[in-house]
């Protein structure tokens, strides 16, 4: 067996026998509204109460109203972000002081790696590498980011979730098609209508190292935080 770290999601951690492996680096992709940063952020929350010190790295929005729409879950402590076992850091803010952008691929690796070195960080969620792609542009220099990326996260000794945002409704993975073939694993968040309600699913594509299953799940955002349970057992309620 792999050493795993807990995601802090029950469900996907019994889909994944335990937990993701640790040192990979995996791809979450959804559509606006599926649930990614609730998941990262679990994700950092379950890893900070363990002793494991997480940094989400934003790129969408500031780091109080990234924390503001999750203070209400019950995972959330306060706590743990005033000791510092939590951290956000605004990575739009680092670039700027910088005096560079966001096409160059060095310099976004560096700000990355200064960050989680900085912190200490052994759990990261970076919000969103789309976002990151996106300033690049060209997909070869995209896909040499990528793999740039997740070996210097590999060599940091850290398990990161790297947030992908896709159209609704479609059968994807990334904007760009390259990075999930670079990640260790693929999680994909998606919904669908029933009765007049969309409902949320998750299912693991990929990961490495680990026999788990790929079968989809209902994921529903309850006052403890994420929740998934059988789709069989979703219809039956």
């Amino acid at each position: 067996m792999p050493d795993v770290v807990e995601t802090g999601v029950k469900g996907l951690d019994d889909m994944l026998l335990g937990g993701i492996p640790r040192g990979h680096s995996v791809l979450l992709a959804g559509s606006c509204g599926t649930g990614k940063t609730v998941i990262g952020f679990q994700f950092l929350f379950k890893g900070a109460e363990k002793g494991e010190t997480g940094v989400y790295i934003s790129l969408l929005e500031p780091s109080d109203k990234a924390l503001k729409n999750i203070t209400a879950l019950g995972f959330y402590n306060q706590k743990l972000i005033d000791k510092g076992a939590l951290k956000v850091a605004e990575m739009t803010r680092d670039v700027r002081l910088r005096g560079t952008d966001f096409s160059d691929i060095n310099e976004l690796i560096s700000i990355i790696r200064s960050v989680i070195e900085e912190t200490k960080a052994k759990r990261v969620v970076i919000d969103s590498l789309t976002a990151l792609c996106e300033s690049i542009g060209d997909t070869k220099r995209i896909r040499d980011f990528v793999l740039e990326l997740g070996l210097q996260l590999m060599n940091l000794d850290c398990t990161t979730i790297m947030v992908s945002e896709i159209p609704p409704q479609t059968f994807k993975y990334s904007m760009y098609g390259v990075e999930e073939f670079i990640a260790d694993g693929v999680i994909l968040l998606g919904d669908f209508e029933r009765k007049g309600e969309l409902v949320r699913t998750l299912q693991v594509i990929k990961m490495r190292g680990v026999a788990h299953s790929r079968n989809k799940q209902v994921m529903k955002i309850i006052d403890e935080g994420v929740n998934l349970m059988p789709m069989f057992k979703s219809e039956a309620e």
